[in-house]
Parts: structure tokens; C-alpha cells; sequence
């Protein structure tokens, strides 16, 4: 079963400490990277929403500035993308707390699903790179789908389902609500 798959030794890299920020980002972002399934079993379901906010903040700050690097980018349109990819985690959570919860038997509530998806959005530092950025974004779904499964408690179907439908939530609400994507 998948559960025996998250048991391993302790966490090498711990989780993100909001104070040291800058100084454990590229750890912390090499094992979510790396070592999904140990990340996120080592990964704690409490402790407050600080450190996975300030560890997406530098992820979607950093894709931003790198959005600058595109021609026809200004620093309004960057601004614009650095918001939309934290307004995104904290729609993407809500929506896999409710699909989780009531389609699929779901156990955790907002903060330990929020953790997981401020974690998988490691890839998107390079969502601005042409071609690279559409497989970050697939290797993010990936690694949501392995959160979700140690913290909502799925089989890999349901979290899978799971992903799908927030996504598709999140696709239409971007397309009515917010004009294009910034992915």
C-alpha cells in the first residue's frame, strides 16, 4: 500500500523556517524536488500557515522575476503573476479540502492541504520558461497528488480525481475571473 512508501528515515532537510527564509529555500526545494514521498511523509500537518507561505512566496517571487526576462513583461504584468500564484495555492487548497472532504472521504482540513500545495509548487520557479514552465506545471500536479495522498489519507485514484477537478475549477475560474493564466 502507499502508506509503507512514506515511512522512512528522518527528514534530512527539515521543513521551511520562515525566520532563515532565503538560507534553507534551496534545500527545502531540492528534497520537495527530489524526494516527494519523503518530504511529504516527513512533512508536519500542523504548525501554521507562515512557513509554506513564506516557502511559496519566494517560489512564485522568483518565477515572477522571471517572467521579466519575457519580452513584453512589465513589472505590472510581473506583479500581476506573483499575486495570481498565491491567490491560485490559496484556491487550489480550499478546492481540495471541499473535493477531498465530500467526494472522497477526505480527512484533513485547510492548513495541512494548503502546506501541500505551497510545498508542490516548488517546479513553478521556471514557469516562465517557454515549454519548461507547461512541465513544471505538470511535475507540480504530480507532487499535489502525493501530498494529498499522505495528508488526506487516499488512494492515489481519489487524490488523483482530486487534483483533476480542483485544476479544472481553477482553470475556468482563471479564464472567467482573472483573464489569462499566468502559467
Amino acid at each position: 500500500m502507499w502508506r509503507a512508501a512514506y515511512k522512512k528515515a528522518p527528514m534530512a532537510t527539515r521543513e521551511f523556517d520562515a525566520r532563515s527564509a532565503v538560507e534553507q529555500f534551496p534545500s527545502v526545494w531540492q528534497r520537495v524536488v527530489t524526494d516527494p514521498v519523503g518530504f511529504f511523509a516527513d512533512m508536519p500537518e500542523t504548525g501554521g500557515l507562515g512557513e509554506p507561505a513564506a516557502f511559496l512566496a519566494i517560489s512564485a517571487a522568483i518565477n515572477a522575476l522571471g517572467h521579466l526576462l519575457l519580452p513584453l513583461v512589465g513589472i505590472r504584468a510581473m506583479a500581476s503573476i506573483f499575486v495570481w500564484q498565491i491567490v491560485a495555492a490559496v484556491l487550489t487548497a480550499t478546492f481540495f479540502v471541499l473535493i477531498a472532504q465530500n467526494l472522497f472521504a477526505g480527512r484533513a482540513g485547510f492548513e495541512p492541504t494548503f502546506r501541500v500545495v505551497a510545498y508542490a509548487w516548488a517546479p513553478l520557479v521556471v514557469a516562465w520558461v517557454p515549454v519548461v514552465g507547461r512541465l513544471a506545471l505538470l511535475y507540480t500536479a504530480y507532487l499535489m497528488l502525493r501530498g494529498l495522498e499522505r495528508v488526506q489519507g487516499l488512494e492515489t485514484t481519489r487524490a488523483l480525481l482530486t487534483v483533476v477537478v480542483g485544476a479544472a475549477i481553477l482553470w475556468v475560474l482563471g479564464i472567467v475571473g482573472f483573464g489569462a493564466v499566468w502559467f
